[in-house]
């Protein structure tokens, strides 16, 4: 599985940031809110299927970014630094 950084801005009146957190939950996988609208995402596929499952909630307005990463450093996030350390090194 691969270490993706998923980010959005919802611009529209759907999907409301609570049914976007709803969505990520179904896709079953490790993740964890990093920023406000920015997650950690342990995925098998690749950006492209990702993107297409998280695009398919979005509206017109909504922008988003799917980025497959090798490598992070980090500091002060939502999320435990130990928790997303043992996420991002495991396979």
């Amino acid at each position: 599985m691969a270490n993706f950084i998923v980010t959005y801005d919802l611009n529209g009146p759907l999907p409301t940031h609570k049914q976007m957190d709803e969505h990520l939950a179904k896709i079953g996988v490790t993740r964890g809110r990093i920023l406000e609208t920015v997650w950690y995402v342990k995925y098998p596929g690749t950006a492209v299927q990702l993107r297409e499952y998280v695009k398919a909630i979005l509206g017109k307005e909504d922008q988003l970014i799917v980025v497959r990463g090798t490598s992070a450093a980090w500091t002060n996030l939502l999320v435990k630094d130990q928790s997303l350390k043992t996420a991002w090194e495991t396979d």
